[in-house]
């Protein structure tokens, strides 16, 4: 189960709603992104639910960025590797991409 500080699920007459962050966290990083991956998996899943609504957490928010801390730590990571990446480097999607798809591909129920 996720951080409620991550994200939060709830289920109510085959509506489940997932909200994304808290007032204390209105940003977006891998352990975010992963939390949202999952609890799509499992109401995709779910025969009960009928609806997926995802919202924010944080009043007039849906996600206000992106982690910049994580950010930092990718751009070091990958200066520190020594690679060059050419402009035509494949993209390679990660957990948000696969959640994506899992939702533009969700039945209709």
């Amino acid at each position: 189960m996720a951080n409620p500080d991550v994200l939060s699920t709830r289920i109510e007459g085959g509506i489940a709603v997932v909200t994304l962050g808290s007032p204390k966290r209105i940003f977006f990083d891998p352990e975010m992104s992963e939390a949202l991956l999952g609890a799509l998996t499992a109401l995709g899943n779910d025969e009960a639910v009928r609806v997926v609504a995802v919202t924010g957490g944080a009043p007039g928010y849906f996600v206000r960025h992106y982690s910049v801390a994580e950010l930092i730590k990718t751009g070091e990571r990958l200066k520190s590797s020594g690679q060059k990446w050419a402009e035509d480097t494949p993209y390679r999607p990660g957990s948000f991409a696969e959640a994506m798809l899992l939702l533009s591909g969700c039945p209709s129920r």
